[in-house]
């Protein structure tokens, strides 16, 4: 079990959700909270790896984990023959001490998230998903009927604040 709150963020394809979850880690970051993050690669395949590194060797030899410890960083790969449950990697994040976990995609999942709407064709997500806290869209009209907290998101970041302060607020009680 996760000794943080843990939010999502999730929407189709080009909905913001990188650009979100960038302004999320750099706004708690500047506040001094310790955010760890977590993309989940929806798009098939692997994630990219960077050819002739020591620990892409270490990969194509055959080992499972591959670690590199820089002077501030350490960088873990793991290659498995099959895909590891969304709350097996929360376990390992555990490890570390965080106060917040984010973490992009995994629509299914049933963690207080985020729900970016590109259009009307998304609305469905709303009736489809668990435990969501908050909407956004770069279309305001998509935000009007709806009863959930909402952000415009072409309002260049000065939504986070509120934002901010609901997903506290939302991630302590229901985390």
């Amino acid at each position: 079990m996760a000794n943080f709150p843990i939010v999502q963020v999730v929407g189709y394809k080009n909905s913001g959700k990188t650009t979100l979850m960038n302004q999320l880690i750099n706004y708690f970051s500047s506040k001094g909270k310790q955010v760890g993050s977590l993309k989940h690669h929806g798009h098939g395949g692997e994630p990219k790896m960077v050819k002739g590194t020591d620990s892409y060797g270490h990969l194509q030899s055959g080992a499972t984990m591959s670690g590199v410890q820089g002077e501030k960083q350490l960088q873990l790969t793991l290659h498995t023959t099959t895909q590891i449950a969304l709350d097996d990697i929360i376990n390992m994040y555990t490890a570390f001490p965080l106060d917040l976990l984010l973490v992009e995609g995994y629509k299914q999942a049933d963690y207080p998230k985020i729900v970016l709407l590109t259009g009307e064709e998304d609305l469905h997500l709303l009736d489809e998903l668990s435990n969501i806290i908050a909407i956004g869209a770069m279309d305001e009209d998509l935000l009007h009927a709806q009863e959930l907290f909402s952000v415009h998101l072409e309002q260049s970041g000065s939504y986070l604040p509120m934002l901010v302060e609901h997903i506290w607020a939302k991630s302590q009680r229901l985390g």
